[in-house]
């Protein structure tokens, strides 16, 4: 598996600075959220997932199988206060649970797979 950090504040050209910004995930958040998913992949509860990044947004869709729809997304919000706010979907778009730190939904991941497998 090979993943690739992908910096935000890095632009082609300074005139297009501020319309080439996104959200993304930092290495640390990556590192916490795959953690978390390669002990779920080794007890064989998840298979497969997808990240994806957003002007606003960036989410971290997470499979049982290849062939399904996202099983959980984790994204993470930008608001205009520069609060990152992290909320755990469901695959019925149900807000699971919702904080300003990653590790309360990872924690929530590790301790209640039984519940949402």
């Amino acid at each position: 598996m090979t993943v690739y950090y992908i910096n935000p504040d890095q632009t082609l050209k300074s005139s297009n600075r501020l319309k080439n910004k996104f959200t993304s995930f930092h290495k640390t958040e990556l590192n916490l959220i795959l953690s978390v998913y390669a002990q779920k992949v080794s007890q064989g509860h998840w298979k497969d997932y997808a990240i994806d990044h957003g002007k606003y947004s960036a989410v971290f869709s997470i499979y049982r199988s290849t062939f399904e729809s996202a099983f959980l997304r984790i994204i993470k919000n930008k608001n205009k206060r520069k609060h990152k706010i992290y909320t755990l979907i469901d695959f019925n778009n149900k807000k699971i649970k919702e904080s300003e730190n990653l590790s309360d939904i990872t924690h929530y991941l590790k301790v209640s797979v039984k519940r949402i497998a």
